[in-house]
């Protein structure tokens, strides 16, 4: 055991005693999760609207409706407009101290109450992720931690509350000793143009050696990341060995370039001149790496590199699998470890291995109820009650005033760490597509795209229904090179891929209701553009995921199918 692991252990030890035993008896875990939540939120006017006195399980459940962010709306606004404290009926009790704004899979922004209740739970099981994550190799203490964010404070909210990113938060959070040695200086993160950012995010990282550990949520992400590595290597090399930030057309943008409110332009520019030193070594080192191509190039960039941490579950099969080439370790790879099944609300699942979407519930932490998928919440089950292998919509109650607040996240149960259940991440609720009662789900799409990206070189894919005469399935493609590739023999492909994962499908495409598929090619970087687009509209750059299921075909052909036009 390394000396970082011992002393985390350390510090942790009454905390990993706590998961353990809750992990024994995660009944017994969840009401006292209730209790201290209903103890720090009692006097919150929309728990004593609803008659919510006390932390008895039954009685709660029966006493509040399940909600989505629309229903605590009216009780969260009055902090929104008028700051803290605020006047009015609210979802907590605590002071609120920022706000975390999410996207959510569609609609307008969100803004969730961060309280002293939701840092404590949420931060607690990232903790515990650390300790396994360093329990499983404790050479993941070494080096230093490469993390993409998003800023922590972005803006405020009408009332003058901060409102940022749950990355960013985690990352402030930490010790001011500990943000000193990140590699890329963190008012880079604030800079609102998304090429800009991402080369000075590789710029920085690519100019030290020693970075042991690369995390971020998507892994989309670290794909850009790398194919944006060996479009820009020479040019991030010369600047490392001129020392500067960058160069060209860049430099002046860059020099244009506002870092928002939170961020002084002087201390943006003092910290990137700090980081920008000469370094003709470390330049030769880069371009050594860059020099016998993508296969391998993480690991000869940053030879102390143990771990890519990004999520598992969900879209990102799809996604790592075109990583695999970067991930590449002398006869093996680099391990990739899910982050957790988190979101902005809350943390929810600790993955205890690396190579795994599953987590066990963090009974610790939010109150957690569970709808079986396609069923009405009139009846919730507790996470003690759920079944191997069945599916369930999350339902939660968190430090940060979200009450019996239906995730849409789709989970399925793998089996148990001691008593608790073990859950993966499968896809968000109602995103499905039905015209002859198919019900196509994100995870049937992603599979399909999978199938198809190992057959033919393509980046991304994207399908929605076409309303012909039989109704059929378009997919939207983007090509992964300039060599022609055969539409219709991808849209047979893609056919027969989703009909070996969909049997309602296999069973309308066979009677004839539904016609054959549709390949529609995108022009180069559609779905690149797509996502600087929503990062453009207020999204979080970290939470946006591309669909691999759009609702509606007009979407379809605005957003990726309609050619690029220069200004």
């Amino acid at each position: 055991m390394g000396l970082r692991h011992t002393i985390i252990k350390l510090f942790n030890r009454g905390l990993l005693q706590a998961f353990e035993a809750a992990a024994a008896d995660p009944a017994g875990a969840q009401r006292e999760a209730l209790a201290r939540l209903v103890g720090a939120h009692g006097q919150a006017g929309y728990l004593r609207r609803h008659g919510v006195a006390g932390a008895d399980v039954a009685r709660f459940r029966t006493s509040l409706p399940v909600v989505d962010y629309d229903g605590l709306r009216p009780f969260i606004a009055p902090i929104v407009e008028g700051g803290w404290p605020a006047v009015g009926e609210l979802t907590v009790g605590e002071r609120v101290e920022m706000f975390l704004k999410t996207s959510g899979t569609t609609g307008p922004a969100k803004l969730l109450p961060v309280t002293a209740s939701y840092v404590a739970e949420a931060d607690a099981g990232r903790r515990i992720w650390v300790e396994r994550m360093l329990a499983d190799d404790d050479r993941n203490g070494d080096g230093i931690h490469l993390a993409i964010i998003s800023p922590m404070h972005e803006s405020r909210s009408p009332g003058g509350i901060p409102v940022g990113s749950n990355t960013g938060r985690i990352f402030m959070s930490q010790p001011s000793l500990v943000r000193a040695f990140a590699p890329v200086p963190y008012p880079v993160f604030s800079l609102p143009e998304f090429d800009l950012r991402y080369y000075l995010i590789l710029r920085f990282a690519a100019g030290r050696h020693d970075v042991g550990t690369l995390t971020t949520a998507n892994p989309s992400t670290v794909l850009l990341l790398c194919r944006k590595l060996m479009q820009e290597g020479e040019s991030i090399a010369d600047d490392i060995e001129a020392g500067r930030s960058c160069s060209g057309d860049r430099a002046a943008r860059l020099a244009a370039a506002s870092f928002g409110e939170f961020v002084e332009r002087g201390e943006a520019e003092a910290a990137m001149r700090r980081w920008s030193k000469p370094d003709r070594k470390r330049a030769g080192a880069v371009r050594r790496a860059l020099a016998e191509g993508a296969e391998g190039v993480l690991a000869r960039l940053w030879p102390k590199l143990t771990t890519v941490n990004c999520w598992l579950g969900g879209h990102a099969p799809f996604y790592i699998r075109q990583l695999e080439p970067y991930l590449a370790k002398g006869a093996g790879r680099l391990p990739l470890r899910d982050p957790g099944f988190s979101a902005s609300e809350g943390f929810f699942g600790v993955p205890m291995g690396a190579e795994t979407a599953e987590g066990v519930l963090h009974v610790r932490g939010a109150f957690m109820e569970f709808v079986p998928e396609g069923e009405t919440p009139e009846r919730t089950l507790l996470a003690h009650e759920l079944e191997v292998g069945g599916r369930y919509e999350l339902i939660v109650s968190t430090g940060g005033g979200l009450w019996r607040y239906a995730m849409r996240d789709v989970v399925e149960v793998t089996g148990h760490y001691r008593a608790t259940p073990l859950v993966r991440f499968l896809h968000k609720a109602g995103n499905i597509l039905s015209i002859t009662g198919e019900k196509v789900t994100e995870s049937h799409a992603v599979a399909a795209a999978t199938r198809l990206s190992e057959r033919f070189a393509i980046e991304n894919a994207c399908a929605a229904i076409a309303l012909t005469d039989p109704p059929r399935y378009v997919v939207a493609v983007e090509p992964a090179t300039d060599a022609p590739l055969d539409a219709g023999a991808m849209a047979e492909f893609w056919d027969g891929a989703m009909a070996a994962v969909n049997v309602e499908y296999a069973e309308k495409r066979a009677s004839g209701r539904l016609g054959p598929a549709e390949v529609r090619l995108t022009a180069p970087g559609a779905f690149v553009r797509w996502r600087e687009q929503r990062v453009r509209a207020g999204a979080p750059d970290g939470q946006v995921k591309l669909p691999p299921l759009s609702r509606t075909l007009d979407t379809l052909e605005v957003e990726l199918l309609t050619p690029e036009v220069d200004p």
